[in-house]
């Protein structure tokens, strides 16, 4: 099987990389931090790409929450025209058409009123980056419905890794700043709580869908992933300074305009059809995740 990942060298596309290798599976990485001429914009390199894989897991686009609030054009144009392109480009592809699993996030529920979300939640997102991840969503069924694409949508949940994580992130940052027995600093009361889902898990649950849609016969579908707790920033803190032996006090500040106060999902769906079992709870994955960045020198 040759799978095509665009965002591969991104946190969740290098360990999703990894991870197809170890299971046999010939990935073609797509990314213009390898190769700068594989952007997403790029209609015909993309065809040229996409038209000796079996499918595609599309994980290419402009996530950071600052970024994206502080440039929501460059937002929208990636990710809504990167998502567009990438489907063109299969629409366009010769004989056996691949498949694409669009990788998309707890972002297009904005801030749900009922919980745990599900896949038959309202979506309603309230940042630019929640609307572009919509309506990648959206495009998705549409070539599905129009064109006979194969398309599955995975809705991520607060994912978080080791190294290649951006450092920035919350549970990276907490963690180095907890090693140098810095202040942990939580923008909001602390309440604010996410069910943490370790990278390892949603690997496991892509495979799930990629196996899942090899041999369906549907061509639209979508998921969520996720662990399925809820954890608390105040808890996720004191959880890691607990793990790193750490002295860091905790301090508090005003949330920032583009945060979410809450989120969990139930993922009976994933387990039911793609045989998703998240293993990894919040205290053993800061543990991986401590150990990781101590191995790399981070801390």
């Amino acid at each position: 099987m040759r799978i095509l990942i665009t965002g591969s060298a991104g946190f969740i596309g290098q360990s999703l990389k990894i991870f197809l290798a170890n299971k046999g599976v010939e990935v073609i990485s797509y990314d213009p931090k390898d190769d700068s001429q594989n952007s997403v914009l790029d209609l015909q390199n993309l065809k040229s790409k996409i038209k000796d894989a079996d499918g595609v897991v599309h994980a290419a686009a402009m996530s950071q929450p600052k970024l994206t609030y502080e440039h929501p054009l460059d937002c929208v144009n990636i990710n809504i025209g990167g998502t567009a392109n990438v489907l063109e480009a299969l629409r366009q592809t010769q004989g056996k058409r691949p498949w694409m699993i669009f990788i998309s996030s707890r972002e297009v529920f904005g801030q749900a009123k009922i919980l745990p979300i599900t896949e038959k939640t309202p979506r309603q997102p309230v940042t630019v980056y929640g609307m572009t991840k919509a309506a990648g969503e959206d495009l998705c069924r549409i070539f599905s419905e129009s064109y006979g694409l194969k398309t599955r949508i995975l809705r991520f949940v607060s994912v978080y890794s080791g190294e290649n994580d951006k450092l920035d992130r919350v549970i990276p940052r907490f963690i180095i700043e907890s090693a140098k027995n810095e202040p942990l600093t939580i923008r909001g009361t602390g309440e604010e709580a996410f069910d943490f889902t370790y990278i390892g898990d949603i690997c496991q649950g892509t495979w799930g869908s990629i196996q899942e849609v090899e041999k369906s016969q549907k061509l639209h579908d979508d998921f969520i992933l996720s662990f399925g707790e809820p954890v608390s920033l105040k808890d996720l803190a004191q959880i890691i300074i607990e793990e790193t032996g750490s002295k860091s006090p905790i301090k508090y500040e005003q949330a920032s305009s583009f945060s979410s106060v809450k989120c969990y999902a139930d993922c009976r769906k994933a387990r039911e059809i793609l045989g998703f079992k998240p293993k990894v709870a919040i205290r053993e994955g800061i543990k991986l995740v401590v150990q990781e960045f101590q191995e790399a020198g981070i801390i």
